[in-house]
């Protein structure tokens, strides 16, 4: 039976896959990740120049996106059960897929170092595990490999809130909303349901005062999201 650290950290995942769900919408595409960008992509080499190291990189990420993808389904199904025990199981099942996903992205970046696709799916199995920390490295590290990645910067962004870098956050968000209007709006939205979670807790690690001047930020720029969405309106979805 799972402790109530585990329990308390499925939660938390669960209301973070419910919201990411729109995003692995975008990227439905054959080899298309959550993160973005296609298997056999990562810089330094595709299978011309990788060779079988390459090949056996993109096999393991490849792996990894199944099991990640099988996690993020049962959390999606944990929403929707009642009976406390068998969220629970559900719970215990999507963390085991989000552990395999996360041995796996790891041995795709021992075959291609330069694989920044691999350590952003790195961070998004270590933050749907409840290790935010170890989330942010991985982050660091695919966007030290590619500056600009925005699902990076959006993914990071979620790490930063659960961590109570709430200023970190915020810059994620504005670096986002100038480039890359759709991941800015999405990741305003987990803002939005965060802020909204953080205030019924009654042991919240976040002091009230900095809790509710980041939820003023939201509002605001939530207003200010919606005068400019028409500006935005048909934009295609990207990829990368």
């Amino acid at each position: 039976m799972l402790d109530a650290r585990n329990l308390r950290r499925g939660l938390e995942a669960a209301a973070v896959a419910m919201l990411v769900a729109s995003l692995l919408l975008l990227h439905s595409g054959t080899g298309r990740a959550a993160g973005g960008g296609g298997a056999a992509m990562g810089n330094g080499g595709g299978f011309e120049e990788g060779g079988s190291r390459q090949r056996q990189a993109v096999e393991f990420y490849q792996k990894g996106e199944k099991l990640r993808n099988r996690g993020i389904d049962l959390l999606r199904g944990a929403s929707g059960i009642d009976d406390p025990e068998e969220k629970m199981e559900a719970f215990r099942q999507a963390n085991n897929e989000f552990e395999r996903a996360l041995r796996y992205f790891k041995k795709a970046v021992r075959k291609n170092r330069k694989f920044h696709q691999a350590y952003n799916e790195i961070g998004f199995a270590q933050r749907m595990l409840g290790n935010y920390e170890d989330a942010l490295k991985a982050y660091d590290r695919a966007l030290k490999l590619e500056p600009d990645f925005p699902h990076a910067i959006e993914y990071r962004g979620e790490a930063y809130m659960h961590l109570g870098r709430l200023s970190d956050a915020r810059k994620a968000y504005m670096d986002l909303f100038g480039a890359e209007r759709q991941l800015a709006d999405m990741l305003l939205r987990k803002m939005k349901t965060w802020v909204t979670l953080e205030e019924k807790k009654p042991d919240s690690p976040i002091p009230a005062e900095k809790l509710e001047a980041f939820g003023s930020w939201v509002k605001e720029r939530s207003t200010i999201a919606d005068q400019t969405a028409s500006l935005f309106d048909g934009e295609a979805p990207r990829t990368w």
